[in-house]
């Protein structure tokens, strides 16, 4: 632990650097001098890093970086140590955050840029808890038709966040229609609607002081603002909520590129086409779900990049290339695991086994994968890979089997109409999630409706014959399904 004013880090995850202690802008709202901070006093950033890797803190380039809570960071006497520091950061790797009052131009930053590895590593939010009062509650503070003009840094791919925090009671919502309006504007995607740092005990201590002076107090206007501002833009109570969010973003794109990689080769059906449908389906489904959607995304893109077919027994049996990306992107262990969990029971030659997911994620995973083998994608999937393995689309003189276990599936059958009735048709009825059943009824509507004109068109009264039958048999068994787990609940 590091905690010397200059420097405050608890753990690994997050250190609050200020290369100044105290503040010329005298907000109305300032917390600076319940904490016993009123003169000015600044260090260099060469002070503030000697002090830093002269400490026992242990960091590392997953450590968040924030910049300035005990001074403006970005005022003229502390610009160039607070970029320096910047710069630092950057180039080891870690995301660092600045909140200011102040303006921060181009030629600011324009030596920066260079440095940021992904969008979101550096986000700059510009505060301000009030538009129409700001004479009277921020007086010291720099206009904000100059303040604002840093939300120009958008069109160079700079994430800057409007920082609504704090949110003063009876004050800040005032000017609603006013924020609504800079956020259209200036075309903001990210807002925080965050609350007063006051000396009133709550549930949540401040996250820069270890000392227990100051806590996090909501008014009653801040579910309103937030109500009216989120159909304009991503609204979050956290600042640290939008860096995790970059960060996934970043990790997600990343994940990708190495999917394709491996992938973009496959013409069996199995490729980054089918990778890209199951990920959107999957964060859709995870939407509805309510789930943890960085475990969803992952488990959905790593899906098949050790599927057996593609990469041999070993590598499914390891998911040796799974394991490779997420340790390469920087995956932590415990997110890892669950994403490993879900993949080894994600098939349905594993479903034919009794094996299926435990968790939501992987649930939602499997629906969507297999909500994938339906509908008309699931069809064209199917004559692709059947073909690529010199197998008809339809052979009237071959029937598929009359029951499909583990042990007779073939993933190569007679023709592709056989592989509609041994997989395609059974899939609706192993949906696990209320999104998975509801996408898969429709997608499996549009695979008998097209058997059905097929056997019309073929002159094959026999396969019709056979396909009324099938469905009907295929309906029983499902409600017989259903009474059994419904007995088991």
């Amino acid at each position: 632990m590091v905690d010397n004013g200059y420097l405050y880090g608890v753990n690994e995850k997050r250190l609050f650097v200020n290369t100044s202690l105290g503040c010329t802008s005298g907000c109305k709202f300032c917390y600076l001098s319940k904490m016993g901070i009123s003169d000015i006093k600044r260090k260099t950033w060469q002070d503030i890093l000697e002090m830093l890797n002269g400490s026992d803190y242990k960091y590392d380039s997953n450590t968040l970086i924030t910049i300035g809570c005990f001074s403006e960071c970005f005022d003229e006497l502390n610009k160039k140590e607070t970029i320096e520091i910047i710069k630092y950061f950057l180039s080891k790797g870690n995301q660092v955050q600045i909140a200011t009052k102040r303006f921060v131009s181009y030629e600011d930053i324009k030596d920066i840029l260079s440095l940021i590895k992904y969008n979101g590593q550096f986000v700059i939010f510009v505060s301000s808890s009030t538009i129409t009062y700001h004479d009277n509650y921020e007086h010291g503070t720099l206009k904000l038709s100059e303040r604002f003009k840093t939300f120009d840094l958008l069109k160079y791919g700079v994430p800057v966040v409007l920082y609504m925090k704090p949110v003063l009671q009876d004050i800040t919502i005032k000017d609603i229609d006013l924020y609504s309006k800079l956020i259209e504007e200036r075309k903001i995607k990210d807002v925080v609607v965050g609350s007063l740092f006051t000396e009133n005990k709550s549930e949540e201590t401040v996250h820069f002081s270890n000392s227990n002076e100051l806590f996090y107090n909501e008014c009653k206007d801040e579910e309103k603002i937030i109500e009216v501002l989120s159909s304009r833009a991503r609204v979050w109570r956290r600042s640290t909520e939008i860096l995790s969010y970059k960060r996934r973003i970043n990790m997600i794109e990343e994940v990708k590129r190495k999917v394709y990689e491996l992938l973009s080769r496959d013409n069996s059906g199995h490729g980054m086409d089918h990778v890209n449908r199951v990920y959107k389906l999957s964060v859709k489904f995870a939407q509805q779900e309510q789930a943890d959607e960085m475990v969803v995304s992952l488990i959905s893109l790593l899906h098949e990049v050790d599927d057996y077919k593609l990469f041999g027994e070993e590598s499914a049996r390891n998911l040796t290339n799974a394991k490779m990306i997420m340790s390469e992107v920087g995956v932590d262990i415990g997110t890892q695991e669950k994403v490993l969990d879900a993949i080894r029971k994600i098939g349905y030659k594993k479903y034919l086994g009794g094996v299926r997911p435990d968790s939501l994620e992987g649930m939602i995973v499997s629906d969507a994968d297999m909500c994938d083998g339906l509908g008309v994608n699931g069809i064209l999937r199917t004559y692709d890979y059947q073909k690529a393995h010199g197998r008809p689309f339809f052979d009237r003189n071959v029937f598929p089997d009359s029951e499909v276990t583990t042990g007779n599936y073939k993933l190569c059958d007679d023709s592709a109409v056989c592989h509609c009735f041994d997989k395609l048709l059974r899939l609706k009825g192993i949906m696990m999630t209320e999104s998975g059943k509801e996408e898969a009824s429709s997608r499996h509507n549009i695979v008998v409706d097209v058997l059905y004109h097929l056997f019309e068109e073929e002159d094959a009264p026999e396969w019709r014959e056979y396909l009324d039958k099938f469905l009907s048999e295929l309906e029983n068994e499902n409600k017989k399904d259903k009474n059994v787990l419904a007995k088991k609940n």
